[in-house]
């Protein structure tokens, strides 16, 4: 199939999802009706200014809609989550969704920033089925680091996608995926306070970070962890600590008792 009539059943697949008809969408983009036709058809190459005015219409970033075939994507699970950023949800394959959730591992992070508008970097991605998630969009992401412990460097975090700053719980766990990381943290909304996110680390040798809500592109609430390493006996979990640390508080103060009674 050309590129030409790629696009244009591509403005087609998205017109239509939308309601709209052709005239509509040929009034919208000042065009005769018939030249808009001629376009959809793929008879004639959409011009690079009318194909911004149909990215705006549509909000989806211009890569997207002329490198991909959007016949594959389930259009009805397709989220805007920002000005021309679009959420790929799983691909149709053999006329059946797919039923298991894309992971994004550590060295697939700095990609998956960019490749939000690239249906076949998300279809690309590994997948594994938690027919326990229940409704909701899910996706799977690899942590690094020791600032959300007990949870492991690289453990699996998989998340519910979170539409609304307003649908936030305060002091929950997301992942927050920024316009330079993707982090894993506490959350506190503050955004009617100082405009910001605080972001918040169980390992408090870590800082809390604000970051404000326009640099945010998506949030995932945590919904279950994924583990590849074994607990060992060297292993401790922070209410281990916590709680060997509180009895050796009381012990010393045990001591201290004794010498006072002496």
């Amino acid at each position: 199939m050309s590129i030409y009539k790629i696009i244009g059943q591509n403005v087609r697949l998205l017109r239509q999802q939308k309601g709209l008809s052709q005239e509509q969408i040929a009034d919208l983009l000042n065009l005769p009706s018939n030249t808009y036709a001629y376009y959809e058809r793929g008879d004639r190459d959409f011009p690079m200014e009318t194909l911004v005015k149909v990215s705006a219409i549509f909000s989806i970033a211009l890569d997207a809609l002329i490198k991909y075939d959007l016949s594959k994507i389930d259009l009805k699970g397709l989220m805007q989550v920002g000005s021309n950023r679009l959420l790929f949800p799983i691909l149709i394959k053999e006329n059946s969704k797919v039923e298991s959730i894309e992971i994004v591992p550590i060295k697939a992070s700095a990609g998956y920033r960019k490749g939000y508008a690239d249906p076949q970097f998300i279809e690309a991605l590994p997948k594994i089925s938690l027919p326990f998630l229940g409704v909701g969009t899910h996706r799977g992401f690899q942590i690094g680091g020791d600032s959300m412990l007990p949870i492991q460097s690289e453990s699996y975090i998989v998340g519910k996608y979170i539409e609304s700053f307003e649908d936030i719980k305060n002091n929950k766990s997301y992942i927050i995926l920024t316009d330079e990381d993707i982090l894993y943290k506490q959350v506190k909304n503050k955004i009617n306070e100082d405009g910001t996110l605080h972001l918040i680390s169980n390992n408090k040798y870590y800082p809390t970070i604000q970051i404000e809500p326009q640099r945010v592109l998506e949030i995932w609430q945590f919904t279950c962890f994924i583990s590849t390493k074994d607990i060992d006996e060297y292993s401790m979990g922070l209410e281990d600590i916590f709680i060997s640390l509180n009895g050796i508080s009381r012990g010393i103060e045990e001591i201290k008792d004794r010498i006072l009674i002496k």
